[in-house]
């Protein structure tokens, strides 16, 4: 026994990757929002290197630099992920020592690589702004090049001490990694010799070259707004500031996680091991997912080019007759509808996101601040009652505004006739009325069940089915309730908004002109953010609750509490991006000048 305790495991030959260490019984449900971004990942951004590969337009510097970070998500991505799906498809746990170190290089090199990326779009940002007459004589193809081999020899060169040094060390403790990948300090923490050089330049790493680029692209971002602020009209601030909306949003979704993982790591112990693992991951997974599509949305020519790619046509006729719902309409008429319903049913989500979210975190809150566990049973009842009945509300909001959606594009000119003032009014009485009737069982059947084994329910809130399982009666009736309100009801308006969007969709691919078809399919494009962000949280958060029964418990309460929440914060971001309204009006908040 205490042979195999002292065995002197130098250069081992092979590690053990445990996966999510206290979530084992959850691996395969994990595994499913992991692969669904890795896919995401690896689709979009083959797309966008061939996109820029095809599109001459896009043979610009800043989207040189694009593909460099397509290509260093790639590598990123699928460094970690192929194995980890592995642990927890096929429990295939071994990895050998080489490939050990050979994967911490890549993790740690390319996630370098990405930062010093990410310095160099600042600076031809900084360049195309501040000194918009000498880019194209600054940014010469010849020194993008050297950029990206600057870049590419940094992170190569920086990084390579850390494998070099973990395979010096010797290992006489285990060869188990608590991990899902050969995550640098898991590995060096196994050592039996005094690693603090390894942790000192990692650290050292970490705040040097990271800090250093947060500090670049800081000022370059401060000279950016300079220009910005001081240009004349609204117009140019904001056609101006649009060109660095995609560059700030892949910036952030690099930083903010990246910065989260590794502060909690370092500072923060009392967090969970598996908490810590399963933001690692999410650090390596969500900034290669989000890239392409940050890019894809905001990039004109990309959402063309896959417009082409989507209809099978190489060219389209700029001019002519096509068939379908919208021939004949001047392009005018087309792009300028009445646009007030889609508005009047924005600010119902808004208040629905609102009561929906304020019915739970408070509680929530002074549960985690103030160990405030206690709630009276009515209170209870009344919780459980707004929670449901705003959730479906809200997705009967979604379904008039799908409605919107098609008569403003299928049939345009008789928008302002059929979707009144007064239509609007009725199609949201039609909602409330439907969410009030079909939830209101709920707490009368919850109310008359007898309660005779505890009054202590494993939730953050009054789910409906955690408070009906305490019940000593049969609760079948609530039950099988609770899943007809969400196959028959839930159901039922993701049928008509599928259905509202083939009709769209039959409409804009008849139009001829890619512009016309663009600028159309446009409109729809924050509803579907929108319907994305409501439905598919809420769906996998009741897969997993119905039929995940080996999740368990606290992944299903932290999965109840996102589907409650991200949708309410993502909302007003999405509508905000995408509606120049909007931005204009923010804009004008920030500047402080009226119109």
């Amino acid at each position: 026994m205490s042979d195999s305790n002292t065995t002197d495991f130098t250069n081992p030959s092979t590690f053990i990757l445990m996966g999510v260490p206290g979530l084992e019984a959850a691996h395969v449900w994990i595994s499913i929002p992991f692969c669904t971004m890795y896919v995401i990942a690896v689709l979009g951004n083959f797309t966008i290197l061939f996109i820029v590969k095809m599109e001459p337009s896009l043979h610009v510097p800043m989207y040189y630099f694009l593909c460099m970070l397509s290509v260093s998500d790639l590598v990123m991505s699928t460094s970690t992920l192929p194995k980890t799906l592995s642990i927890f498809w096929f429990n295939s746990r071994e990895i050998d020592f080489s490939a050990c170190l050979t994967q911490m290089y890549f993790i740690h090199c390319f996630s370098s690589m990405e930062s010093g990326i990410l310095v160099a779009m600042a600076f031809d940002r900084y360049v195309a702004i501040c000194d918009p007459l000498r880019h194209s004589t600054i940014l010469t193809n010849p020194l993008v090049a050297k950029i990206g081999l600057a870049v590419v020899l940094r992170g190569g060169m920086l990084i390579l001490p850390n494998p070099l040094l973990a395979r010096r060390w010797s290992y006489c403790r285990t060869n188990i990694i608590p991990h899902t990948y050969c995550e640098h300090i898991a590995v060096v923490q196994l050592a039996c010799t005094d690693i603090r050089v390894s942790s000192y330049y990692s650290l050292s790493m970490a705040f040097i070259v990271t800090g250093l680029d947060v500090i670049f692209i800081a000022v370059s971002y401060t000279q950016i707004l300079r220009v910005i602020f001081s240009l004349p009209t609204m117009d140019a601030r904001l056609k101006t500031f649009g060109t660095c909306s995609s560059h700030i949003c892949v910036i952030l979704a690099f930083y903010v996680p990246g910065l989260f993982s590794f502060l909690t790591h370092r500072f923060i112990h009392n967090v969970p091991q598996h908490f810590h693992i399963l933001i690692a991951n999410l650090y390596l997974l969500v900034p290669p997912m989000l890239n392409p599509i940050i890019y894809g949305v905001r990039t004109k020519q990309i959402r063309v080019r896959l417009l082409r790619l989507f209809t099978h046509k190489g060219c389209w006729r700029e001019k002519g007759v096509g068939r379908g719902y919208l021939r004949g309409i001047p392009r005018e008429t087309r792009l300028s509808q009445d646009s007030q319903p889609m508005y009047y049913f924005l600010c119902m989500l808004a208040i629905t996101d609102l009561v929906r979210s304020t019915s739970i975190l408070p509680k929530t809150l002074s549960i985690f601040w103030f160990n405030s566990r206690e709630i009276d049973f009515s209170a209870c009842l009344t919780q459980m009652y707004f929670i449901h009945c705003f959730l479906v509300m809200e997705s009967g909001i979604l379904v008039a505004m799908a409605f919107d959606r098609y008569v403003a594009i299928c049939h345009p000119l008789r928008h302002s006739t059929i979707l009144t003032n007064l239509v609007v009014a009725k199609i949201s009485l039609a909602v409330v009325l439907r969410s009030c009737m079909v939830v209101l069982p709920y707490p009368f059947l919850v109310r008359q069940w007898p309660y005779c084994r505890t009054n202590i329910i494993s939730h953050t809130h009054c789910e409906h089915m955690a408070v009906v399982k305490l019940a000593c009666a049969d609760t079948h009736v609530s039950s099988y309730y609770g899943l007809f309100v969400v196959l028959c009801v839930r159901g039922l308006d993701v049928f008509f908004i599928a259905l509202s969007y083939i009709q769209i969709l039959r409409a804009i691919f008849s139009l001829p002109a890619k512009d016309a078809r663009l600028k159309t399919f446009g409109t729809c494009g924050s509803h579907l953010c929108v319907i994305l962000a409501s439905y598919i949280p809420g769906l996998f958060s009741s897969l997993t609750y119905r039929f995940g029964h080996y999740v368990p418990l606290h992944f299903q309460v932290l999965m109840a509490n996102m589907c409650l929440l991200v949708p309410p914060m993502l909302n007003p971001i999405i509508y905000g991006v995408r509606t120049k309204q909007f931005r204009v009006r923010l804009l004008q908040l920030f500047t402080h000048k009226g119109t």
